[in-house]
């Protein structure tokens, strides 16, 4: 159930995408061909110790994305989803976010910035807290980082 959850607000999050220099990624920026590395990572609470452990990886994938400016509108085309509109000031306006659902509580910090003229990188980490009248309250929290480099 925590995984369905998870893959839904990682699936909003990831759709939803200032124009602005100074670091930030840009609509004209985007536009062309990127490959990009995702890799997932996942931590446990330990409620005896009461620290996370040391991030796992869950997966590590490579995926081309292409980008174009239609109408005004950034849209994105992905080899690992379907065509999409990005919205890049979601992401910027809403770098931490936080949300409860089904007797969970959901925080999520990300950070969407330029390493140079070719190349961005996404970061977002999520916190999730769940109540059980069985087991208590459970504590993970999962990572991604999307590095992109330009195809030339």
């Amino acid at each position: 159930m925590k995984k369905v959850a998870l893959l839904s607000v990682v699936s909003f999050v990831l759709v939803g995408w200032s124009d602005d220099n100074g670091g930030k990624v840009t609509n004209e920026f985007l536009v062309g061909n990127w490959g990009c590395f995702n890799k997932e990572y996942e931590s446990s609470y330990d409620s005896k110790l009461e620290e996370y452990s040391d991030y796992s990886e869950l997966s590590s994938t490579q995926v081309i994305r292409s980008y174009k400016v239609v109408n005004g509108v950034l849209l994105m085309k992905s080899t690992d989803r379907e065509d999409a509109e990005v919205d890049l000031d979601k992401i910027y306006n809403n770098l931490k976010t936080e949300n409860k659902a089904n007797d969970c509580e959901y925080v999520l910090n990300r950070n969407l910035f330029k390493n140079s003229s070719n190349k961005h990188t996404f970061e977002m980490e999520m916190f999730i807290n769940c109540s059980d009248d069985n087991e208590g309250i459970t504590k993970s929290k999962y990572k991604i980082v999307q590095v992109c480099t330009r195809i030339k």
